[in-house]
């Protein structure tokens, strides 16, 4: 039976996204409403005066198409060095610090950076791409731009040579640095099975070529009950 795709775009984009879903998932891709999944790998961090790997451990929830939250703590033997928390809640950006109150950020560009940020994420799970509120445009002999028509955010997918993800990239407001720089996230050629998903085994992630993160996915759940909570930061 052949991915069947709501996503609006151009017939070649939409091809090179049937391609992609069948090379991680097959024939019977799963729907996602929801998503849960957890990561463990390493983050880089500055102890002192030098920018080291400490261990990281991450979490992320979606309801999509809108709402998305994402946790991390970074820690060094045993002892925890920073932790935050991102959420978009369909209307209103948050994110906490380690553990400080939550703050609302409402400036426009910090806004947008956070949702192209999460809508990247959520475009490493592929499915969330077909649905009627994405647009598909062609970039490339083996690349397009997924294009999420409610938050206005965009979104560059490139494939390996068996139509299997490869890479996705955003230009976005770095959180750190305050910089715009271009956000990647390279997914490894080995898969593994979790639940009723299947998923890179190693998604590194960089501002530009400077490394950022290196996740393995842990553990994930399917079309879990998300309370709203949990994207206002009320949870905890």
């Amino acid at each position: 039976m052949p991915v069947l795709l709501l996503a609006q775009g151009d017939p070649r984009a939409k091809d090179m996204l049937r391609k992609a879903i069948q090379a991680r998932y097959g024939l019977r891709p799963p729907a996602l409403e929801s998503l849960a999944i957890a990561f463990k790998g390493r983050a880089r961090a500055r102890l002192g005066p030098i920018s080291t790997w400490v261990p990281v451990e991450a979490q992320g929830r979606f309801c999509f198409p809108s709402a998305m939250r994402w946790d991390f703590i970074a820690k060094a033997v045993g002892v925890q060095l920073n932790s935050g928390t991102e959420a978009y809640d369909g209307e209103v950006y948050r994110t906490r610090r380690g553990g400080k109150e939550p703050q609302i950020i409402d400036e426009a560009e910090a806004v947008r950076s956070m949702q192209d940020r999460l809508w990247a994420i959520a475009a490493l799970f592929l499915t969330p791409l077909g649905e009627q509120f994405v647009k598909l445009e062609a970039s490339g002999e083996n690349s397009f731009i997924a294009h999420h028509t409610r938050i206005q955010g965009a979104v560059k997918l490139t494939l390996r040579d068996n139509m299997a993800l490869s890479k996705v990239e955003v230009t976005c407001r770095n959180p750190d640095s305050n910089k715009s720089q271009n956000f990647i996230m390279q997914l490894a050629d080995d898969l593994r099975s979790l639940g009723d998903l299947t998923l890179p085994a190693k998604i590194s992630t960089f501002w530009d070529a400077d490394p950022y993160f290196e996740l393995e996915p842990e553990s994930v759940e399917a079309n879990p009950v998300i309370d709203e909570p949990v994207f206002k930061l009320m949870d905890a």
